[in-house]
């Protein structure tokens, strides 16, 4: 039986760590959400933690500096009891959970790492503990299964909804309630047979995280119910458009607060001079951003080909651009892989 030691638990799921090359400046931004997670469940006499997959971000090797990390941040929350599953990212092999990046914490005295199915009932409800690559066949029936489960028909990421995977409806034969990591989105569904759960990354990534809100759920495991806790300290992904400053006639309290500690994407959606914007990327340097990547959405990336017609390139889904071309390619193994990477690399550059 898997030990649970209250009635109500912390979850969460997509942590990452090491995403964006293993940089030091997201391996702090980890540091810092456990540094608001650990007073803000103790203030909530929270005991038990379930982290529904995807601790790292690399599942092929890890960088030793992220283990280092890794391992501090785990050792931070020693006073919990913490079940965790095993995702994709923490798979060596794409199907199957059983060889992971989780094992050396399977020692730990208050860890336990989920890499085969296991059900257990506590508070008078069956639960079942899910890792990657388990086959829906083989999940008893149960009140509340937690995994990180590739759902049909739930956003991907901002740009891409799910076309494969496992049918909600199958999946809610099992349980009513389906609390799920691996799509880095919030999302809450409620159906007519129960309700499935993204629990979403505790924190921004990249700008397919753009205007949302993230944090960790509470659950009530004997009402199976759930409330959500919004992450107060990560760098926000903001988009902020020329025309919005024209608008305003200067920079105002609000505007500087987007670019304050944030990463930014500066639109430049009316025609205007390179040393203009050099001028107020200077400018806006000020209200210290942590970066400020320019992005043009007016007609400055013209060019000609051998029919003397212009092409326009702005406004262009760079991302379904890349996916479309990969698809098109014969003769090539592993194409939602080299789409991730390469929409992986697009984003990092932007």
């Amino acid at each position: 039986m898997i030990k649970i030691n209250k009635e109500k638990v912390c979850c969460f799921s997509d942590v990452h760590i090491g995403v964006h090359q293993n940089n030091i400046f997201w391996h702090n931004v980890t540091n810092r959400f456990i540094s608001w997670l650990i007073p803000e469940l103790k203030k909530r006499e929270i005991e038990d933690i379930i982290i529904c997959g995807d601790l790292f971000h690399y599942r092929d090797e890890i960088n030793v500096n992220t283990i280092h990390v890794a391992t501090n941040l785990i050792s931070l929350l020693n006073e919990f009891n913490i079940i965790i599953l095993v995702g994709n990212h923490d798979s060596y092999y794409k199907d199957r959970a059983d060889i992971n990046s989780l094992a050396p914490f399977s020692g730990w005295h208050n860890i336990k790492v989920i890499s085969k199915i296991e059900a257990s009932e506590n508070f008078h409800k069956k639960l079942c503990f899910v890792p990657w690559g388990t086959h829906i066949k083989y999940i008893p029936e149960s009140d509340i299964v937690f995994g990180h489960f590739e759902i049909e028909s739930f956003k991907m990421n901002s740009h891409k909804i799910c076309d494969h995977g496992v049918k909600a409806s199958e999946l809610l034969k099992k349980a009513n309630l389906i609390v799920s990591g691996h799509f880095h989105l919030r999302d809450e569904r409620k159906y007519n047979s129960g309700t499935i759960l993204y629990l979403g990354s505790p924190y921004q990534m990249d700008f397919g995280d753009y205007d949302t809100n993230k944090g960790v759920y509470i659950l009530d495991i004997p009402k199976s119910t759930y409330e959500f806790i919004e992450n107060g300290d990560y760098p926000k992904h903001k988009k902020v458009c020329l025309s919005d400053l024209v608008k305003e006639k200067k920079l105002t309290d609000n505007i500087q607060s987007m670019f304050a500690n944030n990463i930014v994407k500066f639109i430049i959606d009316k025609n205007i001079s390179a040393d203009e914007i050099d001028f107020l990327l200077k400018k806006l340097s000020f209200y210290n951003p942590i970066s400020v990547n320019v992005d043009y959405a007016v007609n400055f990336n013209k060019f000609e080909i051998k029919n003397d017609s212009n092409n326009d390139l702005s406004g262009i889904d760079i991302p379904k651009a890349i996916e479309d071309f990969v698809n098109m390619l014969d003769n090539v193994n592993n194409k939602q892989v080299i789409i991730d990477y390469t929409v992986d690399l697009y984003k990092k550059i932007k």
